[in-house]
């Protein structure tokens, strides 16, 4: 890549030498002085390098080994002084902050902290074993055992203890991670690893160097330093990133299968600027069904997999903890009733403490209510999807935790469930931007119908709306005309489709939100097509209202609407959400049929009948319902 005409530290990335990149950063940061040790071609360093050092304001001293000694054998022509030094290979892409390593590093009192991350291509990499931030082993590639282990790299960034180079022997050539860290883990030296969501790319190779340009243009390198907070995703493991294992759940690596589309989801999420957190309970540890050693096999297999799809988690928190006794071989220091078990919420309380994370704008992916319960009570955006479980563990969830808590959308899959994070935004821009003008002349709450046609993605229409108002900071209540949807038993023979969603209540219902009084819904449940838990909506507080179902441009209501809303979708769709929604609720395939086609001739005249007279119409290409 360099032609051998220039030192790899003088290769542009991006238009701009590496090493320019990391002396800004590293100045940027607060560092004064840097000391460059150069090999192959390092007489060239210095007319390329003071220009840039004293326009920065640093410090800059150039070292030209006479022979190679290695990645730690050069190291022994530092003068450490007597604070630490941050070591940085030349090839590495990097934005990190100083400040909150060298605290780190200073608590841990190491000797040597490894600045490492979780990466695309563990298999393929040097790995870090730690325990409680410290360092166990390293794993150097290649490996002769054909075991996952944890996806932790070391990411090409040291900080070192003046006493780390007493380690160092003059004139002996010596590699970092094959020769040193390995004996200065067997001699018990402290060495920490300091796992960071920071961006760290080696650019050693084409294909590298290209992933590091695309992140440099796409504004991907900067804005994952710590002093930016980012938006997360958080992820269920078990029935969302990977298969349901089954009753015992994942015991061994090979019960891992990954859901197709879940890792290259994670990666669009990461080229997004999103975190990509798992949040996940396993009781097996405190059953004695799996040891803390095994499980880390198990989620590296799991990191493995999703990263041969280009999917990396930025971080996995885990529960070990079941508050049942009774098991053969059980631990009964884990048989606890705990606060980090989910639905609670201490592990989304460690992520937010631990990872520069945006709570306001983060979301929680789960199959079961387990997982929405825990998005509840931590207060972020809560999403099912119908893989593993399917949030369909109401009764369960009734037993141990009590009242079923409800998702703000259901997704077929994790992979819809990201996009729709991903892309809410802009969908709901056109009406996000109708009612902020309608806000600016009112006095009152602006109401908002969101119709259209059975599995068109009204609710996801609807949702997207309040969710970007929302964190805008316009306070905002989503009303969901399905929970007065009458239950399939109480419904008479053939029951039309006005009757079925009491249209006929549905001015009461639109007149006493837009004039600040609460209305409560019979409630209505869509697996079970049965009744649900009665819903109470009360819009004070809210300036906007935005009520979403088949019938909520209804010629009754529209007149006391501010903006109506028509959501429409390709006929295909529709119907392959149509199947796949009541398939989920599990009706056979004539039964589907039967209601496909009972459904175009009894619903979509009057559904369409709205569009005449909605202001804005949205089309759907993908999502929820």
């Amino acid at each position: 890549m360099t032609a051998d005409r220039i030192p790899k530290a003088l290769l542009p990335v991006g238009g701009v030498p590496i090493i320019f990149r990391q002396m800004r950063v590293l100045r940027r940061e607060g560092i004064t002085r840097v000391t460059v040790l150069g090999g192959h071609r390092g007489e060239r360093l210095a007319p390329a390098l003071e220009g840039e050092a004293a326009a920065l304001g640093l410090a800059l001293r150039i070292i030209v080994e006479p022979i190679p000694l290695g990645t730690a054998g050069c190291l022994v022509a530092i003068d450490p002084g007597e604070e630490e030094t941050l070591i940085v290979y030349g090839d590495m892409l990097f934005d990190i902050a100083l400040d909150p390593l060298r605290e780190f590093h200073r608590r841990q009192q190491a000797v040597l902290t490894i600045v490492a991350h979780p990466n695309d291509h563990p298999r393929t990499s040097d790995l870090i074993v730690e325990d409680d931030d410290l360092v166990r082993a390293i794993l150097p590639h290649p490996r002769a055992d054909r075991v996952d282990y944890r996806n932790l790299v070391p990411g090409g960034v040291y900080l070192a203890s003046p006493k780390f180079f007493a380690h160092l022997n003059p004139n002996t050539t010596l590699d970092m991670v094959h020769e040193l860290l390995p004996t200065l883990l067997a001699a018990g030296a402290r060495i920490a690893a300091y796992n960071t969501p920071e961006y760290l790319r080696d650019v050693g190779s084409p294909s590298r160097h290209d992933i590091a340009e695309r992140d440099l243009f796409a504004d991907r390198v900067e804005t994952a330093n710590k002093h930016h907070l980012r938006p997360a995703l958080f992820f269920d493991c078990d029935g969302v990133l990977n298969e349901e294992p089954g009753p015992t759940g994942a015991v061994t690596p090979d019960d891992v299968k990954v859901i197709p589309g879940s890792g290259a989801a994670l990666r669009r999420a990461r080229e997004r600027g999103r975190l990509a957190v798992a949040i996940t309970n396993r009781p097996q540890i405190a059953k004695g069904f799996v040891t803390f050693e095994g499980l880390a096999h198990i989620l590296g297999r799991l990191e493995a997999e999703l990263a041969a799809k280009g999917g990396v988690l930025d971080r996995i928190y885990v529960c070990p903890h079941h508050p049942d006794r009774g098991f053969a071989g059980e631990i009964a220091a884990l048989k606890v009733k705990c606060e980090c078990r989910k639905p609670g919420t201490l592990l989304l309380q460690r992520a937010v403490s631990e990872l520069p994370i945006d709570k306001r704008r983060s979301i929680l992916i789960g199959d079961s209510l387990r997982d929405i319960g825990a998005a509840r009570n931590f207060g972020i955006w809560a999403y099912g999807v119908r893989t593993g479980a399917g949030c369909r563990d109401k009764e369960r969830y009734l037993q141990e935790n009590g009242t079923p808590p409800a998702p703000d959308l259901i997704f077929e899959n994790v992979a819809e469930a990201v996009d729709f994070d991903l892309e809410y935004r802009e969908f709901a821009a056109p009406v996000v931007a109708s009612v902020q003008q309608l806000l600016n002349g009112k006095g009152s709450a602006v109401l908002v119908g969101v119709c259209g046609r059975s599995r068109a993605g009204k609710t996801v229409a609807a949702h997207a709306i309040v969710r970007a108002l929302s964190e805008d900071g316009t306070p905002s209540l989503h009303v969901r005309l399905d929970d007065w949807i009458v239950p399939e038993l109480e419904r008479g023979l053939n029951s039309p489709a006005k009757s079925r969603h009491r249209i006929d209540a549905m001015p009461g219902v639109i007149e006493a939100l837009r004039t600040g009084r609460k209305v409560q819904a019979p409630g209505y449940d869509a697996a079970t097509r049965g009744p649900g838990q009665p819903v109470i909506y009360d819009p004070a507080g809210y300036s906007v209202i935005v009520v979403d179902g088949n019938l909520a441009g209804h010629r009754s209501i529209r007149p006391m609407l501010d903006l109506s809303i028509f959501v429409d979708a390709p006929d295909a769709l529709l119907q392959a959400r149509f199947a796949a929604f009541y398939r989920w609720k599990g009706l056979k395939e004539n039964e589907l049929e039967l209601l496909w086609r009972d459904r175009m001739a009894d619903e979509w005249p009057i559904i369409d009948a709205q569009r005449n007279s909605a202001d804005l119409v949205m089309t759907v290409r993908a999502g929820a319902s």
